[in-house]
């Protein structure tokens, strides 16, 4: 059965580094081998090697900076011709964890100071030691899947190597059938 939420015994905690120390990274690394297809976007991705998680966390002034690296690869179909393919995924994410000020009116600032950058904020109340990443690691798997995987190379022109008649395109061929039996029946 294909995976369509995050699996339940899944647990990523990384610690975080000091408050007063800004310029310390430390990273932790996950190795997920994932047996099931995970489903998304009406397709299903199934992995043929193990996802590498790596997840980098930092002090800044206003929070925490955590950096998630999601890699692997998953063996899906072409969109347009439907032939089997494999694709690398290879993605960073970047959240930032800023400390919510008493002040309602300072956490939209806070929110605008990292506006034009590549991260997503989230305002928190409290940061200890450590984090857990958990429902983030999940959020940057499905989100580093392909959205419209094609093959390389280009697709093999079906039209000019089939006959007219066998020219349609293999997902619509139910459909197909339900509508040449309507119009037996006497349907529009």
């Amino acid at each position: 059965m294909a995976l369509t939420e995050r699996p339940a015994d899944w647990r990523f905690v990384v610690p975080l580094p000091e408050a007063k120390d800004s310029q310390l990274r430390l990273s932790q690394i996950w190795t997920l081998d994932l047996k099931e297809p995970l489903s998304c976007g009406a397709q299903e991705f199934s992995f043929t090697d193990p996802v590498k998680v790596t997840v980098e966390t930092q002090r800044t002034p206003e929070g925490a900076d955590v950096l998630i690296g999601i890699s692997g690869e998953v063996a899906a179909e072409c969109r347009r011709c439907c032939a089997p393919l494999t694709v690398a995924i290879r993605q960073e994410f970047m959240y930032s964890y800023v400390l919510q000020s008493e002040d309602v009116g300072k956490v939209q600032e806070e929110e605008e100071l990292f506006y034009d950058s590549n991260r997503v904020v989230l305002p928190v109340t409290w940061l200890g030691g450590s984090v857990d990443v958990t429902d983030l690691v999940w959020e940057c798997l499905v989100v580093a899947l392909p959205l419209y995987a094609t093959c390389p190379e280009g697709c093999i022109e079906i039209d000019s190597l089939l006959p007219a008649e066998d020219r349609r395109d293999p997902r619509f061929l139910a459909l197909a059938d339900f509508v040449d039996e309507e119009k037996q029946k006497g349907g529009k």
